[in-house]
């Protein structure tokens, strides 16, 4: 019901120009139907128009409502469906795309990126069961290609994004996957969030998180976990 009351608001316009377009159109047969029921001399020509007469008054009568409820939707239902319930637009960028580095004040370069070390991780945000990866848990030594699985799906779900970092100085964090559809560990959604390509890294140690984001911008703790690249 929700998506037909949104498609009628998305295209509201266009509606209306139909209706009106079809309302002339019937209006005029109904014009014409009432001329000839009243130069109707015979019987026959009187049943024929009548008929027209009445067709054409049922096909107006029914366009005519077909523009109110147009206008009941548009005016009362639509306002009324709550912004979780709205499709959220596509981002104008990158969903991978990171921040920038902030530029120093009266400075032409950009400010380093702030360190992060091992301290700094914080798994708290993994207790939240509508945010947090599954797997692979803290501390588990990868190779290759490896799945990563969770859920993403907080209220107002707009979209999620996945992110490693190297944990050296001057290094940021860099995006594995991103999209824009929940994801549901143990629902009907796939638990799966994206895959990381560990080959394409040097071994080490690295943090993962995933951040979700709702239709207002918010965001719930990030889920952090340490990992350990092998060759």
């Amino acid at each position: 019901m929700e998506e037909a009351i949104l498609f009628i608001e998305a295209n509201q316009s266009l509606i209306y120009l139909v209706l009106v377009l079809l309302a002339v159109i019937y209006a005029w047969l109904l014009l014409q139907a009432y001329q000839s029921l009243r130069a109707a001399v015979f019987g026959l020509e009187r049943e024929r128009a009548i008929r027209r007469l009445t067709r054409s008054g049922a096909m107006l009568a029914l366009i005519l409502s077909a523009v109110l409820a147009t206008f009941v939707i548009t005016t009362f239902a639509s306002p009324a469906i709550p912004p979780a319930m709205r499709p959220t637009p596509l981002p104008t960028v990158s969903l991978l795309a990171t921040s920038k580095p902030e530029q120093v004040a009266g400075s032409d370069q950009a400010a380093p990126p702030t360190p992060l070390t091992v301290d700094m991780i914080d798994g708290s945000g993994c207790q939240n069961p509508e945010a947090t990866i599954t797997s692979p848990d803290s501390g588990e030594a990868l190779r290759g290609e490896v799945e990563l699985l969770g859920t993403a799906k907080i209220p107002g779900f707009a979209f999620y994004k996945l992110e490693y970092h190297d944990l050296k100085a001057g290094s940021n964090w860099l995006a594995i996957s991103a999209s824009n559809q929940p994801v549901c560990d143990g629902c009907d959604e796939e638990e799966f969030l994206g895959t990381w390509d560990t080959s394409l890294v040097t071994p080490g140690q690295y943090a993962i998180q995933l951040v979700v984001t709702d239709t207002l911008g918010n965001a719930p703790l990030p889920c952090q976990i340490l990992v350990q690249v092998v060759p």
